[in-house]
């Protein structure tokens, strides 16, 4: 259920078993412009009314548990095993279509998070190839504008720049329930930026022909024992990081409305860029929602490949930190763990005592929690809720395994990069 909500109708939009095509529900065959706000690291369940009761909202399932494999899925509309974009220092071959300036005017803003770094550097950016932010009120009809928002990510409830690093964050705040009330705060804070763009829109008169798309990259674990105790993302594989929310809104949309079924945020790349009236790649893995809509046994993934450089003595050693590949639908899902059991058990007691999110994790660990994060650790396979396919089937869609790139599309961090992804918990 929506965290909150009293007012936001559950409704199917289903007509002989068959979801509606967005464009059916907003009564025009195209729009001009497109605005997608990505509000980093916010749940489903975390998601503020002030949103909801402005559109037509949908349970997404995040294709990523992190930021550089997710913003690309979002952006291109491919699963991370297709545009192998895993961590912060490999690129997209080329920028996507979405953010081509041959068709419409182009802005990406990220100017609430990675604060310290000029737009070049930003590693949003630079992974789809952009050197230049551009804020909404710039743009002129038609246009794209994507906003990364720093949304509620670490630290809870402070702008970035506040504290030293995360680290520092998770020492002075530590205890569950504060850290839990600190999120939620963030969320409603994410919540008003958007809805300065909102407002923007109806201001210029823009609304009725903008498609807005209100998202996350990813969701959060707030300590949960059947978490591992864990805050933060990146892993395990769990609904509290995979569910978020996916409201379309603007375009003559029917507001305060619920879908009820899942969707994929490989969906949000094609619908945009249909509802422009733009060519839909062949390459995307998603479903135009605008005109067309998932099958109705189509089942939505999440893939993570986590790897960093450990220093051992005078060597750096690529640690996988944590790979897994998941199959989801309405009722739960199946996540494949990759690496034998003694290397998921090492990689992720390195991560949980040693990285940026460890202070809260230690401080908030119990028998249960302990118990559970072994299991997700030393288990192959973990089932979620009650997923109405089979675990083969699950496996017949899931990529075999997870690959780098195979070009030079990789770059090399800089030194002020690198603290950076230290600060926010990314790397140690």
């Amino acid at each position: 259920m929506l965290a909150g909500s009293q007012t936001t109708n559950v409704t199917s939009y289903e007509r002989g078993g068959e979801m509606t095509p967005l464009t059916e529900l907003s009564g025009r065959d195209a729009v001009e412009n497109v605005l997608i706000f990505i509000s980093d690291a916010m749940r489903f369940d975390h998601l503020p009314d002030v949103v909801a009761e402005r559109g037509v909202t949908a349970r997404g399932i995040a294709p990523s548990s992190f930021t550089a494999s997710s913003l690309p899925s979002i952006l291109t509309g491919q699963y991370p095993s297709t545009h192998r974009v895993w961590m912060f220092d490999d690129r997209l071959p080329e920028r996507p279509p979405l953010l081509k300036t041959d068709e419409v005017d182009v802005g990406f803003d990220a100017q609430t998070v990675w604060i310290e770094l000029p737009p070049a550097e930003k590693p949003p950016l630079q992974i789809h190839r952009m050197s230049e932010e551009i804020e909404l009120e710039a743009l002129e009809p038609p246009f794209t504008n994507v906003v990364h928002d720093v949304g509620p990510h670490a630290p809870y409830g402070f702008e970035n720049g506040v504290f030293e690093s995360t680290r520092a964050f998770f020492k002075e705040y530590s205890e569950m329930d504060e850290l839990a009330a600190l999120y939620e705060r963030d969320c409603v804070t994410s919540a008003e930026r958007f809805m300065e763009r909102y407002r923007e829109l109806e201001a210029r008169g823009l609304l009725e022909s903008t498609l807005v798309v209100f998202t996350s990259d990813h969701g959060q674990c707030l300590g949960e024992p059947e978490n591992g105790g864990r805050f933060g993302h990146g892993h395990p594989l769990t609904p509290a990081i995979v569910d978020i929310p996916i409201v379309f809104m603007g375009a003559g949309l029917p507001k305060g409305e619920r879908l009820s079924r899942v969707l994929s945020s490989t969906d949000i790349a094609p619908t945009v860029l249909s509802a422009q009236g733009r060519e839909v790649p062949d390459d995307v893995d998603g479903t135009d929602c605008w005109q067309g809509v998932p099958d109705a046994d189509r089942l939505a993934r999440s893939e993570v490949w986590q790897h960093l450089p450990v220093g051992v003595r005078d060597h750096t050693v690529d640690l996988s930190v944590y790979g897994a590949t998941s199959a989801w639908d309405d009722d739960g899902g199946y996540v494949f763990l990759e690496k034998s059991t003694f290397e998921r058990v090492l990689a992720l007691a390195y991560d949980n005592f040693f990285r940026g999110y460890a202070p809260a994790y230690r401080r908030n660990l119990t028998a249960r929690a302990a118990m559970n994060m072994l299991r997700l650790a030393a288990t192959g396979t973990v089932e979620y809720g009650e997923p109405s396919f089979s675990e083969a089937r699950a496996r017949a869609v899931v990529p075999e395994s997870l690959e780098p790139r195979d070009d030079d599309s990789a770059t090399t961090l800089s030194d002020e990069q690198e603290s950076h992804l230290r600060d926010l918990g990314y790397i140690q």
